[in-house]
């Protein structure tokens, strides 16, 4: 997978994933898609989220959770056949108050123009 074809399948997934519509995400992530989050319960693997209905309740999860979230300087770049890798830096504010920016990443599996696997890791931020 190139980087161009990797740009896609994310544009596809977050074009559909911000219009909050199932049907949309449905046509963007493979029906066994998973989420995995930088977070949570599901150790080892923070919260972990299946199908197109885990990805709108992962999303509800993080608007609970999060006042802001925006993510700047994000590359995408294709490796292999069907992996992408995205860097970034998260920035937003929790609900609690605190404010946050942390660099992430993102290993991404794709399967026929989809996302199929979505796994988050955050830097961790701690207040001194």
């Amino acid at each position: 997978m190139n980087d161009s074809e990797a740009e896609a399948v994310m544009a596809r997934f977050a074009s559909a994933y911000f219009s909050k519509r199932e049907d949309r995400l449905a046509d963007a992530v493979t029906a066994d898609a998973e989420w995995h989050f930088a977070f949570g319960p599901d150790g080892p693997d923070g919260r972990v989220r299946r199908g197109v209905a885990g990805f709108i309740q992962g999303q509800a999860e993080n608007e609970a959770m999060f006042e802001t979230l925006r993510f700047d300087d994000v590359v995408i770049r294709g490796m292999g056949e069907d992996q992408i890798v995205m860097t970034y830096t998260a920035n937003g504010r929790r609900r609690d108050g605190d404010a946050f920016s942390v660099r992430g990443i993102e290993l991404i599996t794709a399967r026929d123009g989809k996302l199929h696997r979505k796994d988050v890791f955050w830097k961790q931020s701690t207040p001194e």
